[in-house]
């Protein structure tokens, strides 16, 4: 980073304002280039080839998660990117007994549950070579680049994500209506593993400058934080979510005093219903290409900003649209992430995010140093 390294107190200033929604100027601004590593998966495994736990030598990847992170960090910008173990790959799923294949340049789970099986009858397996295999990824890690770097957990995602790869999605959608009691059954058995998962592999992680990064969106946090997805909810009512999976996040929430909720422009209907979890969680809302545009989902981005949440925008990759979503929010609490397929293009779109600042709301006030 030219002007501020990962260590300069400005920096880390500017991270810390974010969570405590102070006014620096403008938003936090970074950017994610290129592609996500997807195909150095080529390098343990062939195409539809099943992944075994014991194929992912951290030592095979490290260069190459490392060689990534210097790549982003050429671009002037204000994100923090920590090194955490593929994120391509299915972790938690795979500890939950899901088969992971290796198919179009990434890695996939497929159902555990046999097609036809009562749902009654199904008990997810615990593979315990899947934890290990995080656990000495996370090690590895840890080992060679801290405290050069700071170090992630692994992408660990939330239980609709869980049961839809455990039982497939469209056995999902049916069994929300004729088996509900076994729906809540898997969700607290995947909430069950994410807790103890984390726990296992979060406190291993040092501290970086006196505090943490999470993987996937890079924000520096003064305390212990991590991250969740839950992608399947886009096929559910707002109803729905509440009854069957709002609890759960809640449970996984309250496990460490930061993170962020992931979710896609595709499924705002119960975007609001996470303003319901800790409030030291952000709130991050992928843009998706054929979803709404910024003028649409403006009005929701607004209403998690005016209940005092931090937001997370991510994967603009147009000049035009990261300007309208900048001069419609407020600075306060606000992380812009854009996606871009060439350095010259991501310097584009990181000047667009901090020139448009000042339209609607940005103050004239400013972190000193920065």
């Amino acid at each position: 980073m030219p002007k501020e390294n990962y260590s300069s107190a400005a920096l880390l200033q500017r991270h810390r304002a974010f969570w405590r929604l102070e006014d620096t100027g403008r938003p936090l601004v970074g950017v994610y280039l290129g592609s996500y590593l997807t195909d150095v998966i080529y390098r343990v495994a062939n195409e539809n080839e099943l992944l075994l736990p014991g194929q992912l030598d951290p030592e095979l990847f490290i260069d190459a998660l490392i060689e990534d992170c210097r790549a982003t960090q050429n671009l002037e910008q204000d994100l923090i990117i920590p090194l955490q173990p593929l994120s391509s790959v299915p972790w938690l799923e795979g500890m939950l007994g899901c088969p992971i294949r290796v198919q179009a340049q990434s890695v996939w789970a497929e159902p555990a549950l046999a097609k036809g099986m009562p749902l009654e009858t199904f008990e997810p397996r615990w593979c315990q070579e899947w934890l290990d295999a995080a656990l000495r990824f996370v090690n590895a890690l840890i080992a060679k680049c801290s405290p050069f770097y700071p170090v992630a957990g692994p992408f660990l995602r939330g239980p609709a994500d869980i049961i839809a790869a455990m039982i497939g999605t469209d056995r999902l959608c049916y069994e929300l209506i004729d088996n509900p009691s076994q729906i809540h059954r898997l969700a607290r058995i995947s909430t069950e593993a994410w807790v103890k998962v984390s726990r296992q592999i979060i406190p291993l992680i040092p501290p970086w400058m006196g505090g943490y990064v999470f993987g996937a969106r890079w924000i520096y946090a003064p305390d212990k934080s991590t991250y969740c997805s839950e992608d399947t909810t886009v096929l559910l009512s707002p109803a729905a979510y509440r009854k069957f999976f709002l609890p759960y996040n809640r449970i996984i929430a309250q496990e460490y005093p930061y993170g962020f909720w992931h979710r896609h422009s595709t499924s705002t209907q119960h975007l609001l219903d996470l303003l319901d979890l800790n409030p030291g969680w952000a709130i991050e809302v992928t843009m998706d290409p054929t979803g709404p545009q910024v003028s649409e989902i403006l009005p929701i981005l607004q209403r998690i900003q005016q209940a005092g949440r931090t937001l997370i925008v991510f994967g603009l990759n147009d000049p035009d649209e990261v300007g309208r979503l900048v001069a419609g929010l407020s600075p306060r609490g606000l992380c812009v992430t854009v996606q871009a397929d060439t350095e010259d293009q991501a310097r584009q779109l990181l000047a667009a995010g901090r020139r448009a600042c000042g339209t609607n709301y940005c103050s004239s006030k400013s972190i000193p140093g920065i």
